[in-house]
């Protein structure tokens, strides 16, 4: 099976990129092993910024979610990213969209989250400033 050109490129750019290239900054490796893209970590900010919208720790968003806790903490650290199937899982729990785990876009969030989130995006700016 032939894997799409833009599907190649991505993979060359995401996990193969040298370490001066500066479409994605100077990133630290680990070993052999190149850092998760950026994407990664803006994904995993957005998954704890959900957990955090509705008020639970990490064993107790596992079991709202039906997701294994270990699983949970790897992608709000960014160890792993976090598959499509188990996004929908978070999204039927939660009511968040895949728009909003993988691309930032919160047109479609519930009220109560959205609300929760720009506080806590408050709560976070005055924190660091």
């Amino acid at each position: 099976m032939r894997v799409s050109h833009r599907a190649d490129f991505y993979t060359r750019f995401a996990y193969h990129s040298k370490e001066s290239d500066p479409l994605m900054g100077n990133r630290p490796h680990m070993g052999d092993f190149p850092t998760m893209p950026r994407e990664v970590n803006e994904i995993s900010d957005r998954l704890r910024l959900i957990r955090e919208a509705k008020g639970l720790n990490q064993a107790a968003f596992a079991r709202l979610v039906g997701i294994e806790p270990q699983a949970i903490n790897n992608y709000e650290t960014g160890l792993r990213r976090i598959s499509v199937d188990q996004a929908i899982k978070i999204c039927a729990a939660t009511g968040v969209s895949l728009d909003y785990i993988y691309r930032g876009l919160t047109g479609h969030l519930p009220v109560d989250i959205a609300t929760e989130l720009q506080r806590l995006h408050r709560q976070d700016r005055s924190r660091r400033g």
